[in-house]
């Protein structure tokens, strides 16, 4: 039943980035707004945020998200959501999950411009060891699209990242404005 809630969020998810959005909310607009998006979907706050970051957990059909919201540090607009689906507690289950995300991304995005499936030495697939490897970043599960990428996690977790290309501009200028000024 659980991986049966986990595919349908899947479907959710995936159906609901077409227009970058997570859960139907855009990846846009000022940070109060899309928290506020979320809390309305049944998104807690449960540590304080920071002045670019605010942490959100929550449910979809069943599946708890981990959602980070990261915002501009003057304006306050969106520049990206990442999501972390729930930890796997086995190399197989998590790569079975990376790689129907990965499925899903090729048939909304096309191919990745890059894509990394492997371990770094002294771990390999199949000795055993993958989820120390993955503990430890020596795990290098990654595929790059252009405003959408995702990773397996040191956290043992698949994290999904959705940008907007024009926010993060934004969010590159203040953050040497702010750098130039405090320097």
């Amino acid at each position: 039943m659980k991986k049966l809630s986990i595919l349908l969020s899947v479907c959710i998810l995936t159906i609901s980035t077409y227009s970058q959005s997570v859960f139907g909310i855009k990846v846009d607009g000022n940070k109060t707004d899309v928290v506020n998006k979320f809390k309305l979907k049944g998104f807690k706050i449960p540590i304080t945020p920071s002045a670019t970051v605010t942490s959100l957990q929550g449910y979809v059909d069943g599946v708890k998200y981990d959602v980070l919201v990261c915002n501009t540090p003057i304006t306050k607009k969106v520049w990206k959501i990442m999501v972390y689906l729930p930890e796997q507690n086995n190399w197989y289950d998590l790569k079975n999950t990376y790689e129907k995300f990965y499925d899903l991304f090729v048939k909304k995005y096309g191919e990745p411009y890059a894509s990394y499936n492997s371990f770094s030495t002294p771990y390999e697939e199949g000795d055993g060891y993958e989820m120390t490897a993955v503990a430890v970043e020596k795990c290098n599960y990654s595929a790059f699209w252009n405003e959408v990428w995702m990773t397996v996690s040191k956290f043992k977790q698949i994290e999904l990242n959705y940008e907007n290309v024009t926010n993060s501009e934004i969010f590159n200028a203040e953050k040497e404005k702010l750098n130039t000024k405090n320097f």
